[in-house]
């Protein structure tokens, strides 16, 4: 397949095209090709297929990785029943992770927040707001209210990598248990906007409340993606 030099669309947003549909087709299941490769195919140099493979990335399609190439990118598993960490699980994968904070500081609770976490409304919590990528593919916004003290930890820490829980635990707070309630959602255009989707795409909701002791010391409200995401659940001996 050729592309259209004379055509008003720059040529890296006709592979961008020509990819997407491939992809959506299931063409590259198997593996993705790398850029030589793509280049060679549609007669373009290595810096016309890079753009068009950022942006690919950016829109959550593949993955791309330093030194290993680009992969189409699979939904992500968020297992149901145990305590997940984001951050552990690519690390398991081999996959590289990060953070955009989008938000953080002191607030006052929120009623619903406030009730869940055992406190009056109106109470000064630390709130966090943070973007999780896997490679470049953004696939879930977690919003995190912290109480005052529990918290402070991570006030002006480094967190655009890594687990929120694994800064409060080095910093001696011990997590107990967490409890999730799962909601679907449609996602406000304020939520779609960092995962570049439109208003009213279909996501999940993840509620979590995190422990330490009999203390919560966390709401974390997670939203992931329907396209992104899969919920998964597993049991025992069921006899």
């Amino acid at each position: 397949m050729t592309l259209e030099p004379s055509s008003p669309l720059p040529l890296y947003h006709q592979l961008e095209r020509v990819l997407a549909e491939r992809i959506a087709e299931g063409r590259y299941r198997e593996g993705f090709p790398g850029d030589l490769e793509l280049a060679a195919e549609f007669s373009v140099s290595r810096g016309t297929v890079r753009q068009a493979l950022d942006r690919l990335a950016r829109s959550g399609l593949i993955v791309r990785q330093q030194g290993r190439g680009s992969f189409v990118a699979a939904p992500l598993e968020y297992p149901l029943g145990r305590f997940y960490r984001f951050a552990h699980e690519m690390h398991v994968r081999g996959i590289p992770e990060s953070s955009r904070v989008l938000a953080r500081g002191v607030v006052r609770a929120p009623a619903a927040v406030a009730a869940a976490l055992g406190l009056a409304r109106g109470e000064r919590l630390l709130r966090i707001v943070r973007l999780r990528l896997a490679g470049d593919r953004p696939l879930l916004l977690e919003t995190s209210h912290f109480p005052d003290e529990a918290g402070a930890p991570l006030r002006f820490a480094d967190l655009s990598e890594g687990s929120l829980y694994d800064l409060l635990e080095a910093s001696g707070v011990r997590l107990s248990r967490v409890t999730e309630e799962v909601h679907p959602v449609t996602l406000r255009a304020e939520e779609a906007l960092p995962f570049a989707l439109p208003a009213g795409a279909p996501a999940f909701a993840v509620e979590r409340l995190a422990f330490s002791g009999e203390r919560p010391i966390e709401h974390r409200l997670v939203l992931a993606p329907g396209d992104r995401v899969t919920l998964t659940a597993s049991w025992g001996d069921l006899g």
